[in-house]
């Protein structure tokens, strides 16, 4: 799949819950179970395919629960696409598949974490801070 490249790609999302069980305890460490199935029921209408997925995360300790179901949406090359079905439907997702639904996905599931006042399931890291021209080592 290397040099993959797609006209258009979006995501739909068809059903979200998220339910908050209890507060979270004062020195609790949180940890998230997440399972996300990809396919397999992907399904090609002429250079645009659709490709279902569904999301499932919980706590430990039982905090939150998230469900999350809907489709990637890419338009292409229909031969491509039709290569990107036959791999999803064998239930082999590509990794460029795997990383946009991705993406997607768990920017959705820290959005509705935030939503219930509970921290993000993965920590968001700041983008590394860029060097000004001008500015650098000194030597003397």
């Amino acid at each position: 799949m290397s040099g993959v490249s797609f006209k258009a790609v979006g995501i739909r999302f068809d059903y979200l819950h998220a339910e908050r069980l209890q507060l979270i305890p004062p020195q609790t460490q949180v940890a998230f179970n997440v399972n996300l199935v990809i396919g397999p029921n992907a399904v090609t209408r002429g250079d645009i395919v659709e490709i279902p997925f569904s999301l499932a995360a919980s706590s430990n300790p039982s905090i939150v629960n998230i469900s999350i179901r809907g489709a990637l949406i890419i338009q292409g090359d229909p031969k491509q696409l039709e290569d990107i079905v036959k791999s999803v439907n064998s239930g082999k997702s590509p990794q460029v598949i795997q990383m946009m639904i991705g993406q997607y996905v768990f920017f959705e599931v820290n959005l509705l974490l935030k939503e219930l006042g509970i921290p993000p399931a993965m920590p968001i890291v700041p983008p590394p801070q860029q060097q000004r021209q001008g500015e650098g080592m000194m030597y003397a």
